[in-house]
């Protein structure tokens, strides 16, 4: 992060805005930007000005260069400022009560995603909720695709052939995705991606690498859940043997984004929009990137093993169930034998 020096702020006055806005603001990271605004009522006024808030929040997310998103960000309180206070920090999920209503018009997705800082795929989309199919939208289990499943997004990554752990590594290190959602009406946004991914592995049903990007929420263990933005990559055909001495340029098949509970089943629209709800509204976190991004990888691992104890917990509840309905059954068949030969 760029470093002020406010020890002589008064001098900075005397230079042209032009100069300044130009020369200098436009240097600053959104933090700083921000703190440089709250030095004086001088540089407040040339720190909120609109269009540097604009090229840092499309710099920063390509994606928000789309129409649909721009004319929701401009809607927001403060234009691209509010937009970029609600998106860059990480947010602290509030769980909200059942009875909420989640939003009654479409939510935007916002995608953007780079593979060792380049951009590779970049797209918004809206999730549809038109009044004739709202009842179907909020009882069907919910999932946004950013991908038609006919379409891929070509790379210039190269499946390198032979030490497929190794590559996974790469791709596990090597991705970043930031899928923002963006709730027009209510004029919030929220990044819901981990930004760095918290797991890679292999589907075993079409040889697809599977990426996760994922933020777990929870307000104790009966009310664990996970928004997991995941990436599929695979070779521009269906892998043959993942150890196979050939290479390849590596595609990107899907996108998507769905709810899972503690049990790994997709939530319905309903309640995965109240999830999303309070995401939108929920506390950010203005702690170090870096260190946020680890953690929210460290979280992700706990809510693994949280899920694993929750799993055996439930296989030993059934287990003692099975067993008591054995006894039941065989005390059962022994009275009913007992009453056939006393007779």
């Amino acid at each position: 992060m760029p470093s002020v020096d406010y020890s002589n702020v008064d001098s900075v006055s005397t230079l042209h805005p032009d100069i300044i806005q130009t020369q200098i603001l436009t240097r600053l990271d959104g933090p700083t930007l921000a703190s440089t605004a709250s030095t004086s009522s001088y540089l407040q006024t040339l720190c909120t000005e609109q269009r540097l808030w604009q090229e840092l929040s499309t710099v920063t997310w390509p994606s928000i260069k789309d129409s649909r998103a721009a004319q929701a960000i401009s809607s927001f309180p403060s234009g691209y400022r509010s937009f970029f206070a609600d998106s860059y920090p990480f947010t602290e999920y509030t769980w909200q009560s059942g009875r909420d209503d989640p939003p009654t018009t479409g939510l935007i997705s916002a995608v953007d995603l780079y593979y060792r800082g380049e951009l590779i795929y970049s797209k918004v989309q809206e999730i549809e909720k038109e009044s004739g199919k709202a009842g179907w939208f909020l009882s069907t289990p919910f999932r946004v695709d950013m991908l038609d499943p006919r379409e891929s997004v070509k790379t210039r990554i190269r499946y390198p052939g032979g030490d497929y752990e190794a590559w996974v590594r790469d791709m596990e290190q090597g991705m970043k995705l930031n899928w923002i959602v963006i709730d027009p009406v209510k004029k919030r946004a929220a990044n819901v991606s981990s930004r760095e991914a918290v797991s890679a592995k292999r589907n075993w049903i079409n040889g697809d690498l599977e990426i996760r990007f994922s933020t777990v929420v929870a307000a104790g263990k009966e009310k664990a859940a996970e928004v997991a933005a995941v990436v599929s990559c695979g070779s521009a055909e269906t892998w043959k043997e993942v150890d196979e001495e050939v290479g390849g340029e590596v595609h990107v098949r899907d996108v998507r984004l769905q709810v899972e509970d503690i049990e790994g089943k997709c939530l319905k629209g309903r309640d995965s929009l109240v999830i999303l709800q309070g995401l939108l509204v929920g506390k950010r976190c203005c702690k170090d990137g870096d260190g946020e991004e680890r953690r929210g990888k460290e979280r992700y691992e706990e809510y693994v093993n949280m899920k694993t104890q929750w799993r055996e917990k439930k296989e030993r509840r059934e287990r003692v169930q099975d067993t008591i309905f054995m006894i039941f059954g065989f005390s059962m068949f022994v009275l009913l034998w007992s009453f056939i030969l006393l007779r």
